[in-house]
């Protein structure tokens, strides 16, 4: 499945409705998308390398005949790397798809709400979700908006963690703060790492020992009477 006419043609033009599809059929899709946009990066990281060898190899040499060739080289890299950015962008709106409507079969617990919901998608809302699909210039929060407005799930605040999972949303907290400066990079790994339930738990049990330790203290500056 490499367009996202194909993804909507397994999901809306089937003989079936939406939510006739179990929640493990869609995970066993999700899953197979996850699996491209594994192969997608690891084309890229190898193209990442490839691209650094070769502008290390034209920035030593003094030939300006083999600088003309790395420069090609590096030319036709980029231009694969640029295509496999669009590729991966799409992919990732595939899964964010796959997962937002398997979230909301699984967690809606009104079977009539559901059906509202997906069965009542009408051709317009499909061509319009394929667009943003396509539309290589359309990033994912701007598409996952989108895509939360129709399936009627907006702001709210059980899905945010449907694609990636809470520890995945802590990380990429983290990784803003970074960017900001709030934190140097093993600060952030142990905070990411820790997680945000470790770190309510610790900072609940040493908040209670401050208080013990505080009441001790007390006690001993007590006069005797």
């Amino acid at each position: 499945m490499s367009s996202a006419g194909e993804v909507f043609d397994w999901l809306f033009k089937r003989r079936r409705r939406l939510t006739d599809f179990k929640p493990e059929e869609l995970r066993r899709e999700e899953k197979r998308l996850e699996i491209r946009e594994n192969q997608l990066v690891a084309q890229q990281e190898k193209l990442d390398r490839e691209k650094e060898g070769i502008f290390q190899q034209g920035s030593k040499t003094k030939s300006s005949v083999r600088r003309r060739l790395y420069a090609r080289r590096f030319n036709d890299i980029m231009g694969r790397i640029r295509l496999l950015d669009r590729e991966l962008n799409r992919t990732s709106k595939e899964i964010m798809t796959m997962s937002r409507i398997r979230a909301l079969i699984e967690r809606t617990r009104n079977p009539k709400t559901v059906t509202g919901i997906l069965n009542n998608m009408t051709e317009a809302h499909m061509d319009q979700l394929s667009a943003l699909l396509e539309d290589d210039k359309i990033g994912e929060e701007f598409y996952l908006q989108k895509l939360d407005l129709l399936l009627g799930v907006a702001n709210d605040p059980a899905y945010d963690a449907t694609e990636i999972g809470s520890e995945g949303m802590e990380v990429l907290k983290t990784w803003e703060a970074m960017d900001e400066g709030e934190m140097e990079f093993d600060e952030g790994l142990k905070q990411a790492e820790t997680g945000p339930e470790l770190r309510e738990r610790g900072e609940s049990s040493g908040g209670r020992k401050e208080r013990r330790n505080r009441e001790t203290e007390e006690r001993e500056a007590e006069p005797d009477v």
